[in-house]
Formats: structure tokens, C-alpha cells, sequence
């Protein structure tokens, strides 16, 4: 009596799957890496802005309670981590790596979380 490990079967298949879609992204995968990835950019952003609305939903008196140069800041720095999503890869591509937009990225959500404690600490 032979038994089939099914469970071998799976693990083999999603094996070849994947190396079969490395073959196929060297031969000529271009374009529909590109529109996946666009979508996928899409769909971070909204899921971005949903979170910030959220966020500013559940944590509306605390955003009153700021100063106004605090608001603007907050603001700006949405704005910039927004288009840096958007076109920052393309356009600082020459002058940075994907690695340092990142980290433009990541500044300006340090200095929202920065401004946010600030504006909750106690003097």
C-alpha cells in the first residue's frame, strides 16, 4: 500500500510556483511587476490615509488641544511622507537610494511622534 504525502505535494508545488515565477520575471515580467506594485502603492496610501482619519476620529480633542504650529507640522509632515510614497523614489532616485527615502520617510514620522509627545507633556 502506497500512501501519498500530500503534505510533501503541497511543499513541492509551492516550490516549483515560485521558482517558475522567478523564471518568468527574468524572461519578461516587467509590466506586470510595475502595475502590481502600483496597485500595491495605491492601496498603502489608502490604507494610510484611513488610519490618520481614524486616528484623528478617536483623537479629536487631543488635536484641538494643539498648538497651531504643532497642527501645521503634523500636517506638513503627512503631506511630505504622501509624496515621498508617491514620487519620491522616482524623483530623488538620481541624488538617493530607495534605502535613504526610506529614511526621509521615517524622520518625518519621528517628528510627528515628536511633536505629539511633546504637545502631551506635562509642564
Amino acid at each position: 500500500m502506497n500512501r501519498v504525502n500530500w503534505v510533501g505535494v503541497r511543499n513541492f508545488l509551492i516550490i516549483a510556483a515560485a521558482a517558475g515565477l522567478v523564471f518568468v520575471s527574468q524572461e519578461g515580467f516587467g509590466l506586470t511587476t510595475g502595475t502590481a506594485s502600483l496597485i500595491i502603492q495605491v492601496l498603502f496610501l489608502a490604507a494610510i490615509i484611513a488610519f490618520a482619519y481614524n486616528y484623528f476620529r478617536q483623537n479629536e480633542l487631543a488635536w484641538l488641544v494643539l498648538k497651531p504650529w504643532q497642527r501645521y507640522v503634523i500636517i506638513a509632515c503627512a503631506i511630505g511622507i504622501v509624496l515621498l510614497l508617491l514620487v519620491g523614489f522616482p524623483l530623488l532616485g538620481d541624488r538617493l537610494t530607495p534605502l535613504g527615502v526610506l529614511a526621509l520617510i521615517a524622520v518625518l514620522v519621528l517628528v510627528i511622534v515628536w511633536v505629539i509627545r511633546e504637545s502631551r507633556r506635562f509642564r
